[in-house]
């Protein structure tokens, strides 16, 4: 690999992207905008063919909203060839991994420690046809992976998974394959390997103000095996008792006493509410947790 191009491509760029252009994604990622051409910086994911080469991995950050298995994962794919090459992804094989969190991604990141997925190619998207040319002349393809279903991993709810992708060369002369960051704002994913200083990174430490936020372009499809949680309400004699959820730490409680944005007190201890004509508001909101840990 090339040292100076080892785990960051610079894209040129520029802004211009609408939040509406989002795809909904209720229960996995979805950071892939079709067609969209102003990606500003990828990270390599390539590993050498020989064991002992360079390599680098990149992951994005997953909590599960509820109990869910894997079913797919997807990235956009920017190949950057050597003198002389041309794109090839017949030259590669992939992996897609998956880790139980940030700390087994940092010390294997070759292999995830809950699954390994090998694939010898994309099993949806296209390697021939061009997702978008971005603006600095460079082929992105959409390359999808379908995971497979008698996987008997379950993906548990608010617990914080990392899922990510690498590519193997068949040849040293098959260049590497980058994945760019996407227009999303949110806590930045990470690249893990040989080539990065001190071993990992996160994505928004290593390329200035032009990589959104440091997410990746990924998506990710569940298939929900629970339930969203919903208010823990009981009643004890003459007053109902409103409490935060025992089972779901990623979700708080919130009362309010008008719907004005403003108006929304988050609860930790249970509420004692008795019988009257005021009026109450709840609602549970999944928070992001924190993943920066330096």
């Amino acid at each position: 690999m090339n040292r100076a191009l080892a785990h960051l491509l610079i894209l040129p760029f520029c802004f211009g992207y609408s939040p509406a252009m989002a795809q909904s994604n209720r229960f996995g990622i979805s950071r892939i905008v079709p067609g969209w051409t102003n990606y500003s910086t990828a990270f390599s994911m390539t590993h050498d063919g020989d064991a002992a080469g360079e390599f680098a991995t990149v992951g994005s950050f997953y909590t599960a909203p509820v109990d869910a298995r894997l079913r797919e994962f997807a990235a956009i794919v920017i190949w950057f060839g050597r003198d002389g090459t041309t794109s090839d992804f017949s030259k590669f094989s992939f992996q897609v991994m998956l880790w139980s969190g940030l700390g087994a991604f940092i010390a294997g990141p070759r292999h995830g420690d809950l699954a390994t997925y090998a694939f010898s190619q994309p099993t949806g998207g296209s390697t021939a046809v061009r997702d978008t040319t971005t603006r600095g002349g460079r082929a992105a393809y959409l390359l999808r992976f379908m995971l497979p279903t008698s996987a008997s991993i379950t993906l548990t709810q608010c617990h914080t998974y990392v899922i990510g992708l690498s590519a193997t060369a068949a040849s040293s002369q098959a260049g590497e394959l980058f994945v760019p960051t996407a227009p999303f704002d949110g806590d930045s994913d990470v690249q893990a390997g040989n080539i990065v200083p001190f071993g990992w990174t996160y994505l928004v430490n290593s390329g200035g103000m032009t990589i959104y936020s440091g997410q990746l372009s990924t998506e990710l499809n569940v298939d929900p095996i629970g339930e969203t949680p919903r208010l823990h309400i009981t009643r004890d004699a003459s007053e109902f008792i409103v409490a935060p959820l025992p089972d779901a730490p990623c979700y708080r409680l919130e009362m309010a006493e008008t719907l004005l944005p403003a108006a929304w007190l988050a609860l930790t201890n249970p509420l004692s509410l008795a019988p009257s004509n005021e009026t109450r508001f709840f609602r549970l909101i999944r928070e992001s947790p924190s993943r920066f840990v330096r």
